[in-house]
């Protein structure tokens, strides 16, 4: 059996972790700097370039799609896809995973509860119907902004209106939400095949407030309830996700859904936990 590794970082040691895995299940891997492939669309013919897969099509594909080159990633996947190869996040689930708007609304069509979203453009307009609907403080993302990157909490207007300004000008793509108290401390639950196979609360550092692992926070194994692993699973379901991360937090009214991340990180996971992650996402893939 073999599988199809894409990652646009193909150093990182999430890359090596599911390497170890794969090799211990007798699984082959075939790790592909995405960056240095290609897809080639032709005559209504979608296939990659790049990829040796033209003498023994894989048993599945797994992309890591992160902050670097995303849409060049999902191209090749989708090519690799095109040609009969199966994997447990389609395009499609990713596209929609990495859109903090289009996430919200997912979710909600599905009834789940996440953060109130305002999206616009017009920075002063945005403020005030921030202002307005959400209260302050509120808090800005880049629409596909990942590891804390790219997010800003805002406690005044004039804050708030600076910050969407210099977005507008640099074109970005932004939402505001509601900022939820107690997001200092959220738990991530890593959903893989309809199943919660890990989960640890994530604290922020000293003097920040994103409780992300990227940005320095810590994280101590978590056991979630049921009603925890029901709403993870039902929001991965809601996005067409075979495995993802989904971050919580607890507010006065149960948990909210603050992220759903189609390539989440699981390193931290595995460490605080001893639960092998890495071996859960190849035996699912291999499994679809």
């Amino acid at each position: 059996m073999s599988i199809v590794l894409l990652s646009a970082r193909p150093d990182l040691r999430a890359n090596a972790r599911i390497t170890e895995a794969a090799g211990g299940l007798g699984i082959d891997v075939q790790l592909i700097d995405a960056v240095a492939a290609s897809a080639l669309l032709s005559g209504g013919d979608l296939r990659p370039l790049g990829v040796e897969i033209e003498r023994e099509i894989p048993d599945a594909v797994l992309a890591r799609v992160g902050n670097w080159r995303p849409e060049s990633v999902l191209a090749v996947l989708e090519s690799v896809v095109a040609i009969g190869v199966t994997t447990p996040n389609p395009p499609a689930a990713i596209r929609l995973g990495r859109d903090h708007w289009a996430t919200a609304t997912a979710l909600v069509a599905a009834g789940l509860p996440a953060p109130a979203s305002l999206a616009g453009a017009d920075p002063e307009i945005l403020a005030a119907h921030a202002v307005s609907h959400l209260r302050l403080p509120v808090v800005v993302k880049q629409r596909r902004s990942r590891m804390g990157v790219g997010v800003i909490r805002c406690a005044t207007r004039d804050h708030l209106e600076a910050v969407l300004d210099s977005l507008w000008r640099v074109g970005d793509e932004i939402i505001v939400q509601q900022w939820l108290p107690g997001g200092e401390s959220t738990l991530r639950l890593l959903v893989v095949g309809e199943r919660v196979v890990a989960s640890a609360r994530f604290s922020a550092a000293d003097g920040d407030w994103r409780s992300n692992a990227a940005r320095g926070g810590s994280a101590e194994a978590f056991d979630p309830t049921p009603a925890h692993e029901s709403l993870a699973v039902a929001a991965a379901r809601a996005l067409g996700l075979g495995h993802c991360g989904v971050d919580l937090v607890i507010g006065e009214d149960g948990p909210v859904i603050l992220e759903v991340n189609p390539t989440p990180g699981f390193l931290r996971l595995e460490q605080a936990t001893g639960v092998d992650v890495a071996r859960a996402l190849v035996a699912h893939a291999i499994s679809c």
